[in-house]
């Protein structure tokens, strides 16, 4: 990945499962939520700062905004029987 590029889509899904819109992230980060619209859809490059914030928000390691997430392996081992 380049440019501090997360995972197209992963900023949003873990939007999605906190339950928040962007407006609320927004204000929950001090972001315009034009901003936090453009880091969801990689129109705009995420600073440090940025990931860090949004780890911290999300509960996830700032690595984890970079990373598939990893599939469940209980259901891997269901669907192979």
């Amino acid at each position: 990945m380049t440019k501090n590029q997360v995972r197209s889509n992963r900023l949003k899904e873990l939007r999605e499962q906190a339950k928040l819109t962007q407006g609320e992230v927004a204000k929950l980060l001090d972001l315009h939520h034009t901003t936090v619209s453009k880091h969801e859809s990689m129109d705009r490059v995420l600073a440090p700062k940025d990931v860090e914030a949004y780890a911290k928000l999300y509960k996830v390691s700032s690595y984890e905004l970079f990373l598939e997430p990893f599939p469940d392996l209980a259901e891997e081992d269901a669907s192979a029987e």
